[in-house]
């Protein structure tokens, strides 16, 4: 009886804080798009990919992958890597960061949120696409050593694009965290026929980290180098590229939390654009584990 009341009350917990987090960014963003439900699925990788400049792209497969759908083009989704035999949270609890931390640390997996680059639901496949940073955070780690056969979670997370419901022009600005999300935007609007202007801006440490991630020939992309990320592709939308920030309808920015928020703060506190066009989620942080 205590173990049902305790498994309770987390639920409780976890709604309340889904619905404080949905108020406050219902107020500070553009809308979202959100899952009524949530999905988790046992998958295997079951094929591996190095792209070349530290990007690895992960092929998961798993029955429950014919029958999913996208909510929208950027759906994103909760990797669970386990440390040995798959264990996957509490499938009642909304929290699935609390729902994996209150696992027994001996089972205890690790978690990250990648975006789905593509999705074949005749074969139950996704793929995902991972900048990776050696050991520097569970994620890249567990991505860098991971090989056909080995378990893998899958737990459904959202969409944050919404801009195929606007007409006018839109900024979409990503670093290289994000651009398996922007590419799969602009598939998803190719297939539909969907017409606009977009300004996209693409911020990746180098060219070649650009072009191993699928940016395709002819878009604007800055390399940063070494400079913070955000400093490259911020000073071009100061200066030579200011015009991609006029009469905007919509904006989308992702990648980390520095490039995302600095650029935010341009177009609502200095150009005065209102800021439920602005969508903008910080992937990662800089000094922090990469996601």
């Amino acid at each position: 009886m205590t173990e049902i009341l305790t498994r309770a009350g987390r639920r409780v917990r976890d709604s309340l804080v889904e619905g404080a987090s949905r108020a406050y960014a219902g107020a500070a963003m553009a809308p979202t798009r959100d899952r009524t439900t949530q999905e988790m699925h046992e998958t295997v990788v079951s094929a591996v990919t190095d792209l070349g400049e530290g990007v690895r792209r992960l092929t998961l497969t798993g029955a429950g992958l014919r029958s999913f759908e996208r909510v929208g083009a950027d759906e994103y989704f909760g990797l669970v890597m386990p440390k040995g035999p798959l264990v996957m949270p509490d499938p009642e609890r909304r929290d699935v960061r609390a729902a994996v931390a209150d696992i027994d640390e001996a089972d205890r997996p690790d978690l990250r949120w990648y975006t789905i680059r593509a999705h074949r639901p005749e074969t139950g496949e996704i793929d995902v696409d991972v900048v990776t940073h050696g050991d520097s955070g569970p994620g890249s780690a567990w991505v860098t050593r991971a090989k056909v056969g080995d378990p893998a979670g899958f737990v459904s997370g959202g969409a944050l694009y919404r801009g195929d419901d606007v007409s006018g022009p839109q900024l979409l600005v990503v670093d290289e965290t994000a651009v398996p999300g922007l590419l799969a935007v602009l598939d998803d609007r190719a297939q539909r026929g969907l017409s606009g202007e977009l300004r996209i801006h693409v911020e990746t440490p180098t060219l070649e980290m650009a072009r191993a991630l699928g940016v395709p020939e002819g878009m604007t992309v800055h390399a940063r180098g070494d400079a913070a990320p955000g400093t490259a592709v911020l000073d071009a939308l100061r200066g030579e590229h200011a015009s991609d920030t006029a009469d905007l309808d919509y904006a989308w920015l992702c990648g980390e939390s520095g490039l995302v928020t600095g650029i935010r703060r341009l177009l609502v506190k200095e150009l005065g654009m209102e800021r439920r066009h602005v969508l903008f989620s910080g992937y990662w942080k800089l000094g922090a584990a990469r996601p």
